[in-house]
């Protein structure tokens, strides 16, 4: 197994309960991917069919839930079953896709591309100066958002209009069709804001923002906090019939911590961004 260690180890098992997939899991690659979904149906192995990975925006829109088709060929195929003590284990076909992308092996892969060329040695020593400053103002500005989401909870009801209008938005006469279908798919990613929105209010919310992503952003984020509580949809699964299941949504109450408590820390923020330097210099050598 290269550089990994499997231990088996007897004992109770701890396994992942509920419907969704969002567990812990075994991964294994298979070149032959339909060929073993072949033997688990004549084997009557139960499995789960896994919809949140897009085969990339090549092969359509990288919103996986709008997809109907168990064998759709714009999501990347993977098989979830579970072993005989309840751990989960995905068989999947990630090395036609993501895997030679991911390991550099395959030059793009559309919708996955952020256009993030390499550094130079001294460039990625000012990047790093520079990302320390970034990092003082967020601290900065995520206590600005605290005062805020004091403001909103005092002054308003917490609907869409009366914080765009605390915030000095002004509405657009028109919805902006491009970036609320942007909005729309990233509503069906795991854990993202606007997931704390139902996807017919995204509308009304960009509107109030006057079509700017940032702002509005900034609504559902303010209601998130006025809310109390963060909510993260899972993706949709198939059963092995191929009917389209739709997860309970994960709902976390914030209590008195606020949103900004979720987030990341300032050292794993930190940690995060000298990593990412680091391979950007890696891959000049």
């Amino acid at each position: 197994m290269g550089n990994c260690e499997l231990h088996l180890i007897k004992g109770k098992p701890i396994v992942p309960e509920g419907d969704d997939l969002v567990v812990g899991h075994i991964s294994i690659d298979s070149d032959n991917v339909l060929g073993a979904l072949d033997k688990l149906q004549k084997m009557n192995v139960p499995f789960r069919k896994n919809s949140s990975v897009p085969a990339g925006a090549d092969a359509g829109s990288m919103n996986t839930n709008a997809n109907d088709d168990m064998m759709s060929d714009k999501i990347v195929t993977q098989f979830f079953v579970r072993d005989p003590d309840g751990y989960y284990i995905e068989v999947c076909n990630c090395d036609e896709t993501l895997t030679k992308y991911c390991l550099g092996e395959k030059d793009a892969l559309p919708g996955y591309e952020e256009g993030v060329k390499p550094f130079s040695f001294a460039t990625a020593s000012v990047t790093i100066s520079l990302m320390q400053r970034w990092v003082d103002k967020l601290d900065a500005r995520k206590e600005q958002t605290k005062k805020l989401s004091e403001k909103v909870k005092k002054e308003t009801d917490g609907s869409v209009e009366e914080i765009a209008k605390l915030l000095g938005y002004k509405p657009a006469c028109e919805v902006d069709a491009t970036i609320l279908q942007t909005l729309k798919d990233r509503h069906s990613i795991y854990s993202d804001i606007w997931q704390n929105e139902e996807v017919d209010d995204i509308e009304s919310v960009l509107v109030a923002a006057g079509n700017d992503p940032k702002s509005a952003e900034t609504i559902v984020k303010l209601r998130t906090e006025f809310n109390g509580r963060l909510i993260c949809r899972p993706p949709v699964v198939f059963e092995a019939d191929g009917t389209k299941y739709n997860p309970e949504p994960i709902v976390t109450d914030l209590g008195t911590l606020g949103l900004t408590h979720v987030t990341m820390s300032r050292a794993t923020l930190e940690w995060l961004l000298k990593k990412l330097i680091l391979r950007q210099i890696v891959s000049l050598i």
